[in-house]
């Protein structure tokens, strides 16, 4: 990074660092005043209490920090040492970082990281000190958090940086400073672009454009922008491109004396999507080209320059002038290699293919070879940064651990305490679920062994009938038969072994237990006048105790239907639904009121069966209009 751009990053960053913990922090910026009369105040011997005397030299370490080192660094020692008698944490926490920022000003980074730090473990105290309101610590917090994060920002330790200005921004949220947080989301933006991580940078340049919108600041809803329109270029993603270049580029065409820098920016971003493929338009891009070309002047970053360059150079090998690109390829780099960074990897590429279209492969193969060492300097450099930030972040938080120790060990008893309590409490609701589920097990072994055997004694009497009664009688028929004429005798055996079939069926239908509920349904509806069945269910969707249960409900519904409503008509519908399956018993009969008429034992019966699987019955009738049973069985 160049000399000249660490100046205006520098300064761009202190001045963030006072906007972060001045605006919002409530801190009044004194650099203009008057410092003459309170130094004059002081020298005149007045007599001066101490909370006078330490307001004077805040304004005195105010006003001179940017004017005078050695003034601002006496006044903020003399109110930090004042602080100790006085035992005011504020006032020592605004002397500590002060003195870091004095020191920050001169790059002398190793110092003004101990004088922030050091102020950190002081606001630190302050959360156990009554004397202080929660937002004066917030303050101190958000302006140390923003001040080490400007300072390792300068230092180029990216990952630390976005450490401190993550940290500031709960404080941010809290309070709902807008502005700051727009702020303070551009350069975590800024610094995960810088580190090649494209997809942190995006997600941090749009929630500082909503923090825009929402503050309604105009600026900042067009900075964050700039960076996104970078990305979506790289990206060849031209619409995303465009949808930020166009409100970004018609703000600072307004402002392109205030963000001349930015201005550029937007007109060589201009002229790059209208080199992209599908999107190609040469000529407007050529117009943005020399439009930038035209404002390039002396007070123009590096970075800016570059940009243009590149843009230019791009636009005339689109075109063909190989020549020209390399004039503007070469204007694209810095001259000196010291001074070149990552963002100078698209410039030498460019070089390359240039030189290698021009025929000079000597040139392309030195670019290329300066391209593969740059990206194996730049992984190494970045790797063993890395390392070492992480490093550093370890043994912040092993201080932080240490710090907060004691205030942990105060807790303790009165933790142990309570999750004893809460483990009683626990064991308590465990016992007692405990013997809860083993009722219900054990009324639902009673339930389905009631069940079973039901079941069974039903089949049995079933099988005796049939097999038993009906054959004799089925032998009776074969014996009177040779005695001829007995026609009435033989009508009325039939007859009989007709019905004994039926009751059999109805007992327990063979149908049910070979085919499913549907099929036995339906071979016992047929056999009823007037009565129709549908059903839109999946075979094998319920258990065979379940099918038994809808199957004796459904029985005993008709049958009451048959025996008291007197109508012509039954409806019977059988539904799978999602998680349940619904059967719909109605007749067209005389119905009656449910409050007059008592519930008989088969209906008493049905409720407790389905009542076992969870299920539920509801009765639809009025006198004169018919009746509608609906039941519901969880699957």
């Amino acid at each position: 990074m160049s000399l000249k751009i660490r100046s205006i990053k520098k300064i761009l960053l202190l001045l963030v660092a006072m906007w972060c913990g001045g605006v919002y922090a409530k801190y009044v910026d004194h650099r203009n005043v008057n410092v003459d009369s309170v130094e004059t105040l002081l020298k005149n011997g007045s007599v001066l209490s101490d909370k006078e005397l330490m307001s004077a030299y805040q304004i005195l370490m105010r006003g001179y920090l940017g004017r005078s080192t050695s003034k601002h660094n006496e006044y903020a020692r003399k109110a930090l040492s004042l602080s100790y008698r006085l035992n005011g944490l504020n006032a020592r926490e605004s002397a500590l970082y002060h003195l870091g920022l004095q020191y920050y000003g001169k790059a002398d980074y190793e110092r003004a990281e101990h004088y922030f730090h050091h102020a950190l473990a002081v606001s630190d105290s302050m959360k156990r000190d009554k004397r202080y309101e929660q937002s004066d610590i917030d303050d101190n917090f958000s302006q140390l958090y923003g001040a080490l994060g400007n300072l390792y920002n300068m230092q180029d330790k990216p990952l630390l940086a976005i450490e401190y200005y993550q940290k500031a921004l709960p404080i941010f949220e809290r309070h709902g400073w807008l502005q700051s947080m727009c702020i303070l989301y551009h350069n975590v933006g800024e610094l995960y672009l810088s580190m090649g991580n494209d997809d942190k940078a995006k997600e941090n340049y749009r929630q500082a454009v909503k923090c825009g919108e929402k503050s309604a600041d105009s600026l900042m809803m067009m900075l964050p922008r700039k960076g996104l329109v970078k990305i979506y270029i790289s990206e060849d993603d031209y619409e995303n491109a465009m949808e930020n270049l166009e409100p970004a580029f018609a703000y600072f065409c307004d402002h392109q004396k205030e963000e001349h820098d930015a201005f550029l920016e937007m007109l060589a971003a201009k002229a790059k999507v209208n080199m992209m493929a599908g999107h190609k338009d040469l000529s407007q891009a050529e117009k943005y080209v020399e439009k930038a070309l035209a404002y390039l002047d002396e007070e123009v970053s590096s970075e800016v320059r570059y940009d243009v360059y590149s843009s230019a150079c791009m636009l005339a090998m689109d075109k063909g002038h190989w020549k020209k690109a390399l004039e503007y390829g070469l204007k694209s780099v810095p001259e000196k290699e010291e001074e070149t960074t990552y963002s100078d990897v698209g410039g030498y590429e460019m070089l390359a293919n240039i030189y290698m279209r021009m025929g000079n492969l000597d040139e392309a193969g030195r670019y290329i070879r300066k391209l593969r060492t740059m990206m194996e300097q730049f992984s190494t450099k970045h790797y063993q940064s890395g390392i070492s930030q992480m490093e550093v972040m370890f043994e912040t938080v092993k201080k932080q651990e240490s710090i907060e120790h004691l205030t942990r060990e105060k807790h303790l008893y009165f933790n142990v305490s309570l999750l004893v309590a809460a483990l009683l409490l626990m064991i308590a609701l465990l016992f007692f679920f405990l013997w809860r589920g083993s009722k219900l097990r054990r009324e639902s072994i009673l339930f389905k062994a009631r069940l079973d055997g039901e079941v069974s004694e039903r089949m049995r009497i079933a099988r005796d009938l049939h097999d038993g009664l009906g054959g004799i009688l089925s032998l009776l028929r074969l014996k009177i038969e040779t005695d001829a004429p007995k026609a009435d005798s033989l009508k009325l055996l039939d007859n009989s072994v007709t019905e004994l079939r039926h009751v059999a069926h109805n007992l327990m239908p063979e149908q049910l237990l070979k085919s499913g509920l549907k099929s036995a349904l339906s071979d016992f509806i047929r056999s009823i006048p007037g009565a129709h069945f549908h059903a839109e269910i999946n075979e094998n969707v319920l258990d065979k105790e379940k099918e038994i249960v809808l199957y004796r409900c459904a029985y005993e519904l008709i049958n009451n239907a048959i025996k008291h409503s007197s109508g012509d008509k039954i409806n019977i519908l059988l539904i799978q639904m999602k998680d349940s399956v619904m059967m719909t018993i109605g007749d067209n009969g005389c119905g009656f009121l449910p409050e007059k008429e008592k519930m008989g034992m088969g209906i008493q019966n049905i409720k407790e069966r389905i009542s076992f699987y969870h299920g539920k019955m509801n009765i639809i009738t009025t006198e004169g209009d018919g009746t509608e049973v609906n039941i519901m069985l969880p699957l």
